[in-house]
C-alpha cells in the first residue's frame, strides 16, 4: 500500500512549516474560564469564556445560554462561581455575564482582558484560540489561519439550508461581519478568546454550523465587544427555546446537579454522546494530529454533506439492484480532525484509528482481519490544477501497479459512474474514484469476491490528502439476495451477511466522507 505514495511521487506530509510566533498561552490563561449552563435532563452546555475588564465579568456565546438553571463559571480550574446575564448582543451571538453578589470574589490571580486589536486581520494570518475541548478539565490551544470569503458576512459564507436555520433561530445576524477560519474550533470552544500571533485579542469563537463531517467555522470580531458593553438588553431573545441548529464548537456534557460536586475539579466530565472526544487521545504521527471531535449518524451526514451523490447511488444499488435493505439508522461514525490542516476523517463507530508505519498511513483498524481496509494518506503534491481525465488515467495506473500484485488479479477498471470530482470555494477540489478488479478473488470461506477500491482525493494548492478503501463483496451472496431479498433491519438468519454488508457501506461511506473542514 505504501508504494502508492512513491508511485505518485508523493511523500507523507511530515510537517508544515513552523514559523516564529509570539503568542504565549501563559500570558492569557488567567483570563480564561469554563462556563457551564444547565439545560435539561441533567445535561449542561459546556462553553469557554474570558474575563473582560473586571474579574467579575465574563464574555461567552449567547447560543450556549438557557432559561433554566444557574450559570456556573470555573476560574483557573479551581474556583466555581455563579453568574447571571448582564448584557446580550443578539446579532453577534454574544453575552456578557456578571457574578451574582454575595459570593467570594474571584481568585486574586485572575487577569482580565481589557483591549482588542481593531485592525483588519489579513488572509493567511495565524490565529490562536484557547479553550476547553469538550468541557475538559484542562484548557488547550488551537492554531488556525484566517481564511478568505468575500464579502465576509455569514450570508456569503453558509449554504441556503443553513441560512434558513439561522433565520429561524434569529441569531447570529446573516449580515454580521465575521472572521472566516481555515480550520475549525473544537467542541467546547464556543466563546473562546482568539488571538493573533502578537497575543492581541481579535475575536470570540462562535464555532460554525455543522456541515456533515466538517464545519464551516467563523469567529466574531472583537470589535463587537464595544456594542455588547453598550447593549441595553439583558434578556434572551424571543423564541430562544426553538434553538435547534447545533453549533459545532458547543459541547454538551453530563453534569451533577449537586453544588458540592462542583468543587471536584479533577472529575472527568463526559459529553452527552456515545463518543467521548474529551477523553480519547489524539492520534499523532507524520506531522498530523487527529483529534476526535464528535460522533455522527450516516443520516445526519448525508443530509448535510457537500456531495452525497455516490452514497445515495450506492444505497439505491443495494436496495434496487441487489435487493438488500441495509440498516442505515444504526450506522454511526467517529469524526477526527487534524489540528493543523483541517483534514476531517470519518471512521466507522467502534473502529480504532491508528498510524501504521509499515504502510506510512493512518489506518482504521479492521478487527475482522479480512481484506476490507481503510487507509488515510497525507501527501505534498499540488493537484489543484490537475485535469480530472488525466487524474483518472494516473490513478488507474497506480491502482493497477499497487493492487494487482497485492490481491493477485490481472488488473482493475475504473467505474466511471462512481468517479467524479467537484470544485468548492477556497480553491478546493475533491475527486472520488472507484476501481473494480477484473476478476473475482477466492475467499478463505470458499466464496468468490468482487474487489472494489474506492479513493477520495482532497486537493488544494497547499495540501493534499487521500483515503483509500478496499472492499471485497461476495458474489454468491449478492446473487442469493437478488433472488430472495435480504432485509437487514430484521436480519434473522441472515445476520452474518447483513453485518458484512453494513460494514461494506460504512467503509465506502467513511472513504467518501473525507473532507477539509473549510
Amino acid at each position: 500500500m505504501n508504494k502508492i505514495i512513491w508511485c505518485l511521487a508523493l511523500s507523507s506530509l511530515l510537517s508544515f512549516k513552523i514559523v516564529a510566533r509570539q503568542f504565549d498561552p501563559d500570558k492569557v490563561k488567567n483570563a480564561l474560564v469554563k462556563v457551564i449552563v444547565p439545560v435539561q435532563n441533567n445535561t449542561s452546555n459546556a462553553l469557554t469564556g474570558f474575563v473582560w475588564k473586571t474579574p467579575n465579568q465574563v464574555v461567552t456565546s449567547l447560543h450556549g445560554m438557557s432559561r433554566s438553571g444557574e450559570i456556573r463559571i470555573l476560574y483557573q480550574g479551581q474556583a466555581w462561581r455563579k453568574a447571571r446575564i448582564k448584557k446580550v448582543l443578539q446579532k453577534a451571538d454574544l453575552v456578557l455575564l456578571e457574578l451574582i453578589e454575595g459570593q467570594a470574589p474571584p481568585p486574586s490571580t485572575v487577569a482580565p482582558l481589557s483591549q482588542f486589536n481593531p485592525t483588519k486581520v489579513k488572509f493567511g494570518t495565524d490565529v490562536f484560540a484557547i479553550g476547553y475541548n469538550g468541557g475538559a478539565t484542562g484548557s488547550s490551544s488551537r492554531q488556525m489561519k484566517k481564511g478568505y470569503v468575500n464579502p465576509e458576512t455569514l450570508s456569503h459564507l453558509i449554504p441556503k439550508k443553513d441560512k434558513e436555520a439561522l433565520a429561524k433561530i434569529g441569531f447570529p445576524a446573516l449580515d454580521l461581519n465575521i472572521l472566516y477560519l481555515e480550520g475549525s474550533l473544537l467542541p467546547g470552544f464556543s466563546g473562546a478568546p482568539v488571538f493573533d500571533s502578537q497575543g492581541k485579542l481579535i475575536g470570540i469563537g462562535d464555532g460554525g454550523l455543522e456541515k456533515g463531517a466538517s464545519n464551516v467555522s467563523w469567529i466574531i470580531p472583537a470589535g463587537y465587544l464595544t456594542e455588547l458593553e453598550n447593549s441595553s438588553t439583558n434578556s434572551l431573545p424571543n423564541g430562544f427555546e426553538n434553538l435547534r441548529q447545533l453549533f459545532s464548537a458547543e459541547a454538551t456534557i453530563d453534569f451533577p446537579e449537586n453544588e458540592g460536586n462542583l468543587t471536584q475539579t479533577n472529575k472527568t466530565f463526559f459529553p452527552n454522546s456515545e463518543f467521548n472526544s474529551a477523553t480519547i487521545a489524539p492520534v499523532k504521527a507524520a506531522g498530523f494530529e487527529f483529534h476526535p471531535t464528535k460522533n455522527r449518524s450516516l443520516t445526519e451526514m448525508i443530509e448535510s454533506t457537500d456531495d452525497p451523490e455516490n452514497l445515495l447511488m450506492l444505497s439505491d444499488e443495494f436496495e434496487l439492484d441487489m435487493n438488500i435493505q441495509l440498516d442505515y439508522e444504526a450506522m454511526r461514525f467517529d469524526i477526527y480532525e487534524d489540528i493543523s490542516t483541517g483534514v476531517v476523517i470519518a471512521v466507522p463507530e467502534g473502529i480504532s484509528l491508528m498510524y501504521n508505519p509499515a504502510e506510512e498511513a493512518f489506518q482504521a483498524i479492521n478487527p475482522d482481519n479480512n481484506d476490507m481496509q481503510l487507509y488515510f494518506y497525507g501527501v505534498q503534491n499540488d493537484f489543484s490544477q490537475t485535469n480530472f481525465e488525466d487524474l483518472m488515467v494516473a490513478v488507474g495506473e497506480i491502482i493497477n501497479q499497487n493492487f494487482v500484485m497485492r490481491f493477485g488479479v490481472s488488473g482493475f477498471t475504473i467505474d466511471t459512474d462512481y468517479s467524479l470530482w467537484n470544485e468548492f470555494d477556497g480553491g478546493r477540489k475533491i475527486a472520488w474514484i472507484l476501481s473494480l478488479g477484473n476478476e473475482y478473488l477466492m475467499g478463505q470461506d470458499g466464496l468468490q469476491y468482487g474487489l472494489y477500491v474506492y479513493m477520495t482525493l482532497l486537493m488544494t494548492e497547499e495540501k493534499t490528502f487521500m483515503s483509500i478503501a478496499t472492499i471485497p463483496i461476495p458474489a454468491e451472496v449478492v446473487a442469493f439476495a437478488i433472488s430472495t431479498g435480504m432485509d437487514c433491519n430484521n436480519p434473522g438468519m441472515f445476520a452474518e451477511y447483513c453485518d458484512y454488508f453494513n460494514k461494506v457501506f460504512k467503509t465506502f461511506s467513511a472513504a467518501h466522507l473525507l473532507n477539509f473542514a473549510y
